[in-house]
């Protein structure tokens, strides 16, 4: 009669509730729980209520159970580990005196972590560890390589459709989860489960890669290749590997490989939240024969495998279907027990773990690849952030000294002030004693970088009037690169600079253009009142070339363009020369009238001789002698008395 053995649970969760503790109760005739362990003081009460477990089977840590083992207290013969979080310590020290372990999948999250445990396993001479897969061993699968041979096998297509928790553990009862963990124990287990699957993933993954890899690829890829390895062996060759919807996690996998015979291998695992079932299906092709089995939930222990295989006979097509007798975990645990009573090997072990891990890591990589990214931290990278920190650190070292070399200088240091080296300023082009400021008006609206017109020009100025010198660098690194619009400025002439004008980059009205400026001054210079004094000045200026920038005096006061008027006449709109047909100039207001009391001017100031014959009018004369007309007034008092423009 096969002997019972004494089972130590340790883990209290979903997969212990729902797998392993039903089908030990159910075996009472090779299973007996001796002892629960749970770091949780809530779950660890509830479970043991539930199973049945005195207060003296329940332990806190794997520290204390081999600790009773130890002094005899309890006894253990075998042990399954379903904790949640990091394996490797609790493993070991079951392995270290003498347990055997079936281990809940993930054994590690990396090869080198894995590696401890074979190593272990290797110096001991014996395996004392079983990977709980349960569909290894269900009997349909293991009937699937006795249908179809590895060297008649054309293709496999493994198809898994995963819902949220509910369709899986409704029916189990299971107690809820506990946080009732000390703070600090938590924040630490959370740090070492963290630090371990950047191991395992690579410094260069992000977190939702790492959330893929935990829990789509680990948790769901992993138990497809788990028994396909069963069947046919592990996948040798990796071909393609596809994730989508994009930035859903874990989304939906799909890995194309090969088998050693040159069979072709497609895993497709779908995380469905809202599916209302669980859905497993593995269809195997050969020249001959297609076979379809149908593989339900391990948590569903009442439920069977089948499988169903269609192949021609005699000129028919015949379907023959098969269902397994006993549920895959119950499968599960009986070779568990040939394992601890035989020495019958596993399926999977930890040597089969870890070349899982790598495989699961190189699928990771491919994925990552897809989105023109490494899981691998880019050496250049490192370096450059190194060099990035060294230079930051010789830049504080820098500011550091420079109170003192201020202080010998005599100017007192000021916190905050730029660094010594600051970008270069926009472009400037000097004309004269007037300034011009090239600044990329339209290009920064365009781009939504520029900032609202003279916020960035005006520097702020300190209680003596002195601008901020820090604070003009500053904003002059940050204005963009000069190119359409100019912003005009007066030239400081004093030690003490002046505030700059606001950008016009917002400006609407209309400026005068050169021709119009022209006009006025001329206006101005050939009425009746104007001063002798500026005549040399007024034919200066009527002499330059239009549209030429003059440059002002540096001790004259800037003109104000908008106020050139006289205190006797009005002079605006401005008036514009045109020409007739006999070929002579006539001055026209903006209202398009001819104003027969203006003389034409020509282009040297001076009044033409036969311009008032061309004309038809006899105003020269008394222009040049100021007598009076057939009214008696002259024509300073006939331009008073003109009525004004009503547009003005």
């Amino acid at each position: 009669m096969p002997k019972t053995l004494n089972i130590a649970v340790i883990g209290a969760g979903t997969m212990a509730q729902a797998v392993h503790l039903p089908v030990l109760r159910r075996r009472w005739d090779r299973f007996a729980v001796t002892a629960l362990v749970d770091h949780s003081p809530r779950r660890r009460r509830e479970a043991s209520e539930v199973w049945g477990l005195d207060e003296g089977e329940r332990y806190e840590s794997v520290a204390d159970l081999i600790t009773a083992v130890r002094a005899k207290t309890v006894s253990v013969d075998a042990a399954v580990l379903s904790t949640d979080g990091l394996h490797t310590e609790d493993l070991l020290q079951l392995m270290r005196r003498g347990i055997p372990v079936l281990g809940e999948p993930p054994l590690g999250y990396s090869a080198e972590e894995i590696a401890k445990v074979a190593d272990f396993e290797r110096m001991t001479g014996r395996p004392l560890l079983m990977m709980a897969y349960p569909q290894q061993y269900d009997d349909s699968v293991r009937k699937m390589a006795e249908q179809i041979a590895l060297k008649d096998l054309r293709m496999v297509d493994h198809e898994v459709l995963m819902p949220a928790s509910q369709p899986l553990f409704g029916g189990a009862h299971v107690t809820t989860s506990s946080y009732d963990l000390p703070s600090e124990v938590r924040t630490q287990r959370r740090g070492d489960l963290q630090a371990a699957v950047v191991a395992g993933s690579g410094d260069g993954a992000t977190q939702r890669d790492r959330d893929l890899y935990v829990k789509g690829l680990l948790t769901g890829v992993a138990h497809q290749m788990a028994v396909l390895e069963a069947v046919y062996g592990p996948i040798t060759d990796l071909v393609a590997v596809r994730h989508w919807p994009k930035g859903v996690i874990p989304g939906s996998i799909e890995l194309l490989g090969s088998l050693g015979g040159g069979a072709q291998v497609r895993l497709v695992w779908h995380y469905l939240p809202f599916a209302p079932e669980y859905s497993e299906r593995i269809e195997v092709l050969s020249a001959r024969r297609r076979m379809r089995v149908e593989l339900p939930a391990p948590s569903h222990g009442d439920r069977r495998s089948t499988v169903a295989l269609r192949e021609k006979k005699s000129g028919v097509v015949q379907e023959t279907a098969t269902t397994a007798t006993k549920g895959s975990a119950e499968l599960m645990w009986e070779a568990f027990h040939a394992f601890v009573e035989k020495g019958t090997p596993p399926i999977s072990g930890a040597e089969q773990a870890r070349t899982q891990v790598m495989l699961l890591r190189e699928v990771l990589a491919a994925i990552v690849a897809a989105d023109g990214r490494s899981i691998e931290k880019d050496f250049e990278e490192e370096t450059a952030a190194d060099d990035a920190e060294d230079g930051a650190a010789d830049t504080a070292g820098a500011d550091a000294d420079d109170p003192a070399e201020a202080a010998v200088d005599g100017t007192p240091a000021v916190a905050g002030d730029a660094p010594a080296t600051t970008p270069a300023a926009p472009a400037m082009t000097t004309v004269g004693s007037v300034t011009t400021r090239a600044e990329s008006g339209d290009r920064a609206m365009s781009t939504g970088d520029a900032e609202p017109a003279g916020a960035s020009d005006r520097a702020p100025e300190d209680s003596a009037g002195q601008p901020d010198v820090g604070t003009e660098q500053a904003s002059g690194a940050r204005e963009p690169a000069a190119e359409t619009l100019e912003q005009v400025e007066v030239a400081p002439t004093s030690g003490i600079g002046e505030r700059p004008a606001p950008a016009g980059a917002q400006m609407t009205e209309r400026l005068p253009s050169p021709e119009e400026l022209d006009a006025l001054e001329e206006t101005r210079g050939s009425g009746p009142d104007a001063d002798d004094s500026t005549a040399p000045a007024e034919a200066d200026r009527s002499a330059a070339p239009a549209g030429k920038d003059r440059a002002a005096p540096a001790d004259a006061e800037p003109v104000d363009v908008w106020n050139l008027e006289t205190s006797t006449e009005s002079t605006w709109p401005p008036t514009v020369r045109t020409t007739n047909a006999a070929g002579t100039d006539t001055t026209t207001p903006d209202d398009g009238t001819t104003d027969p009391h203006d003389a034409p001017v020509a282009d040297d100031g001076t009044v033409p001789a036969d311009a008032d014959a061309d004309a038809g009018t006899d105003t020269g004369a008394e222009n040049d002698t100021g007598a009076d007309g057939e009214d008696g007034t002259t024509t300073a008092e006939r331009a008073l008395e003109r009525p004004e423009d009503p547009t003005r």
